[in-house]
């Protein structure tokens, strides 16, 4: 982590009393996510707990699996956002 977040995280720890809770709170839970992904294999999705949540609701509504769910959000934000067109996504979502 030889990065914004690591020397964030350092000055945090050098000045503690000068940081709001919640700047720190914030600063530990991007380490945490960022340490639990590097200890998994590469493209597994680590959600936070309240978008996990929101997911699996939907998920369930839908019928889906949590993979469908994430990748009709995601789908659906990027086509949105003109980063991608359905039409170009080939055989596999027929």
């Amino acid at each position: 982590m030889t990065d914004k977040l690591a020397k964030q995280l350092l000055e945090a720890a050098a000045d503690f009393e000068h940081f709001a809770p919640e700047e720190v709170k914030a600063y530990l839970r991007r380490a945490a996510i960022r340490i639990s992904n590097a200890q998994r294999p590469r493209n597994n999705i680590i959600l936070l707990s309240e978008v996990s949540e929101v997911m699996s609701d939907y998920a369930e509504q839908q019928n889906l699996t949590i993979d469908e769910a994430v990748n009709a959000a995601l789908l659906d934000w990027a086509s949105a956002r003109g980063m991608i067109e359905i039409q170009d996504l080939g055989d596999e979502e027929e």
